[in-house]
């Protein structure tokens, strides 16, 4: 067995990544849900998803009716959508100005299969679409990761990464910039025709919005963080803070072993 004589840092076993991960998101601004928090009821259905960072819960949607459950593949956990299936969970009005954001996801496809709808960031998302609404949203499907938005303002595509290892990948919105990064290994950046969103913004995981239908945009992804910073485009960092909480994400990755 190997000793070492010195006293290591938070985060030098995989074990503490997490922790670390928190202590250094901690002034950031971040909202962090994490699988370790996932509850469910007798059932094994998911019931709701309290947030590690940041005093909002997640709920389920309201077509999610006990669809999603707590799903593991090897050392990740998390929320584990069924493919054709509703599992969708909401954070409403998460954002008061959803025109600079970052969201991230850290999640396993399934096996031969697509992870299709990971995340949305939504002004509108009700069960009937109102005209000014648009949202915004990370998918998976065929091999590439797609960002865009309902009106065609804008649309980022890359390749994903391997199609057996968990993989983070960050979005960051800045008005009508538009920036996407696989941690550790394509990044892509488009302008807009136009700023993308306004106004508030609720955040959807594992769905695009409240509505029953749209199934063949819902896949069985296993969702193990998520993560959102209102105000911050990390991917376009404008200060110290932003960097900071980037530079951290790509530790956390490392000692993750999602590489």
């Amino acid at each position: 067995m190997l000793e070492l004589p010195d006293r290591l840092p938070p985060g030098a076993l995989c074990d503490g990544a997490d922790t670390a991960l928190a202590h250094d998101l901690a002034t950031t601004g971040a909202l962090w849900w994490t699988g370790a928090e996932l509850t469910a009821d007798t059932t094994g259905a998911v019931t709701g998803w309290p947030a590690r960072m940041g005093a909002r819960a997640a709920r389920p949607t309201a077509p999610n009716t006990g669809n999603a459950l707590i799903g593991e593949a090897g050392d990740i956990a998390g929320l584990q959508c069924r493919d054709g299936l509703h599992c969708g969970f909401v954070i409403e009005d998460v954002t008061a100005t959803a025109s600079t954001a970052t969201l991230a996801a850290r999640y396993l496809p399934p096996f031969g299969e697509d992870a299709k709808t990971i995340l949305t960031l939504n002004t509108g998302g009700a069960a009937k679409k109102t005209p000014g609404e648009n949202y915004l949203f990370l998918s998976e499907a065929e091999g590439i990761l797609t960002v865009k938005d309902d009106k065609g303002l804008v649309e980022a595509t890359l390749p994903a990464p391997p199609a057996d290892t968990p993989r983070l990948i960050l979005v960051s919105l800045a008005g009508d910039r538009l920036t996407v990064e696989a941690l550790g290994h394509d990044r892509a950046e488009v302008q807009a025709r136009a700023p993308v969103l306004s106004g508030p913004a609720s955040l959807f995981i594992g769905c695009r919005n409240h509505r029953p239908g749209l199934t063949k945009t819902l896949g069985g992804a296993l969702i193990a963080d998520v993560w959102l910073w209102p105000g911050r485009a990390l991917l376009t960092p404008a200060d110290a803070t932003d960097r900071a909480a980037l530079t951290a994400l790509r530790r956390f990755q490392l000692w993750a072993g999602d590489t």
